[in-house]
């Protein structure tokens, strides 16, 4: 969140009935702060410094910060679940009470490194206790739960972050995949801001998972005073009720396997009559991953290894499907085998399946009942009202009449300027223009001598003289931004690469379109695979989407109709 820079719009003091609630927050969020800790980051006296600061983050969201002499303590963010304000520590809050975050992660400390450059934490880059790691182990983790990250072995934290799976998906996931996303780091821009001190040790002593021992000693507890019970009640001269053994396993998932066998006859049985053939595998991977939100798949942890292998093998073992490479390099389903399928015909959706299907259906109830109309208003993409202008300096000020500041000028109203100048002084001569010791400075090869020049000659040596640049006013923001240089299309380039054919979308962050959105709009409307690819060449064009075959006349389309981009914003390479 903080890992570029951002804009400040200044300190301002916080009245003392706003410290007064802000105290009690804190005090019912983190009741383990003891009352010198809270006098340090929130000073009740009069005269004491306590501010609060607005940062305009690079992603265009706005973070406020609370800090006592100038040492940032804590931020507030808006948290997605709950569609409500969460009130978090800096790092230097969490070196004053390491502890404050009841959930707490370590890592390596050669991950730090990519952790700074962006990237999320990894569930393979955590340190886990000794011995296999199983369902009980994350039973305490949340999805969307706030947490400290630290270095090895080190009590105090080097950050925080967001889980992106409760506990047991990070087990059902083999331990693969994103686990926390970064919020504020050691070493960040909100770091920056404060006394840059460093990252203090001390051994963490208390234990962070549930191990495999505990729950053993808890069961053979249980175990053995159930067992003395029953022998102390037993009567032999009664007849026994006799009491049915279940003698069928717990109804989960054992492997990746069954898991990805699973939700593929579940869509073939379900789902398969409504897809349009041919499907590209591409698609059809997203398809299944985005059935059961919450549960991960990852072919790497499977037998197949590849999502090749496994489409072949519902194809010339379970003869479900045909395959067939429609394009070198592109792999599409071209029909559903669904009768006469003894295989199909007895699947049933196991009960580890339907929980998923209903806990997600439960989660997508709620938050269709929370979106109003405002909400769909606001998320409408509206396309800005750019602006060519020229910036004048000390060449042109005097021809033009601006004073010696900089002024940025329409390209009309520099022609008109240009033309009052010329009349003004009664320089012009039968469609052309006598040239005085102030238009002279506009020509590096004429002198006095050369007396008369046409007015579109007269007209090129101005703009030649002054520097373009563009306004870009958005409706959601109060001012408009202004880009040095003429602004750059969207660029959408066609490029093949190892026998596949891809889409490069790039200059979509100058035009402020939300990459999300566009890439879920071309995977439903395209049944193509898009992503959002950081590339080396992120800082000169912005982040490039990527989608997959040759989408440009697709996404030419969708950005004039749905985005509203003119065509002459719109460049195909």
């Amino acid at each position: 969140m903080f890992r570029k820079d951002f804009k400040s719009k200044g300190h301002t003091q916080v009245k003392s009935s706003d410290r007064k609630k802000l105290r009690q927050q804190i005090q019912q969020i983190y009741s383990t702060l003891n009352d010198d800790i809270l006098s340090l980051i929130i000073p009740t006296g009069k005269g004491e410094d306590f501010t609060s600061c607005k940062l305009l983050l690079s992603t265009g969201d706005e973070i406020l910060v609370y800090s006592t002499n100038k040492i940032p303590w804590f931020f507030i963010i808006e948290d997605n679940k709950s569609k409500t304000e969460r009130i978090l520590p800096t790092v230097y809050l969490l070196w004053k009470c390491p502890d404050l975050l009841t959930l707490k992660f370590h890592t390596h400390k050669h991950v730090f490194n990519k952790l700074m450059n962006g990237a999320d934490l990894m569930l393979p880059g955590l340190i886990l206790p000794p011995g296999c790691v199983t369902l009980q182990t994350f039973r305490h983790v949340q999805r969307d739960e706030f947490c400290s990250i630290c270095l090895d072995d080190n009590r105090y934290p080097i950050g925080i972050g967001q889980t992106t799976m409760d506990g047991d998906d990070m087990y059902m996931s083999g331990m693969k995949g994103r686990g926390i996303v970064p919020l504020h780091l050691y070493q960040d821009a909100l770091w920056n801001i404060g006394p840059r001190t460093e990252v203090p040790y001390e051994k963490e002593q208390r234990q962070l998972f549930i191990t495999d021992q505990e729950k053993i000693n808890e069961n053979i507890e249980q175990a053995c005073a159930q067992a003395s019970d029953n022998i102390n009640t037993l009567n032999l001269n009664e007849e026994a009720n006799l009491v049915p053994i279940p003698n069928e396993l717990p109804d989960h998932p054992e492997s990746m396997d069954e898991i990805l066998n699973t939700i593929f006859f579940y869509l073939c049985q379900r789902k398969a009559k409504t897809y349009e053939l041919p499907l590209l595998a591409s698609h059809f991977y997203t398809i299944m991953q985005d059935c059961v939100p919450g549960l991960t798949l990852d072919l790497k942890l499977s037998s197949y290894k590849k999502f090749s292998k496994f489409l072949q093998h519902q194809q010339e073992i379970n003869n479900l499907i045909s395959i067939d490479e429609i394009k070198p390099g592109v792999l599409a389903i071209t029909s559903f085998n669904l009768t006469n399928n003894e295989q199909l015909d007895s699947f049933r959706t196991p009960s580890w399946l339907k929980n998923y299907l209903t806990k997600a259906s439960d989660v997508a109830a709620a938050a269709t009942a929370s979106v109003t109309e405002s909400d769909f208003s606001n998320t409408k993409y509206t396309f800005p009202v750019i602006t060519e202008l020229w910036k004048t300096n000390s060449r042109v000020n005097e021809l033009l009449g601006c004073s010696s500041s900089t002024h940025y000028l329409r390209a009309d109203e520099v022609r008109q300027a240009v033309r009052s100048y010329v009349i003004r002084n009664n320089l012009n001569s039968d469609k052309q223009v006598k040239l005085d010791s102030i238009l002279i400075r506009l020509f590096k090869t004429k002198d006095e001598s050369t007396m008369l020049i046409g007015w579109n000659e007269l007209n090129n040596a101005v703009f030649d003289a002054m520097s373009p640049c563009t306004e870009v006013s958005f409706v959601h923001l109060e001012q408009p931004i202004r880009i040095n240089g003429h602004i750059q299309p969207i660029e959408l380039e066609c490029i093949d690469r190892n026998r596949k054919r891809q889409t490069f979308i790039r200059y979509l962050d100058t035009y402020q379109i939300n990459l999300n959105e566009l890439c879920k709009r071309i995977r439903q409307g395209a049944s193509v695979s898009a992503v959002i690819n950081d590339t080396d060449e992120t800082k000169r064009t912005g982040r490039v989407v990527m989608a997959q075959g040759n989408q440009n006349s697709f996404i030419t389309r969708l950005l004039k109709d749905d985005y509203g981009v003119p065509s002459k914003y719109i460049k195909e390479i």
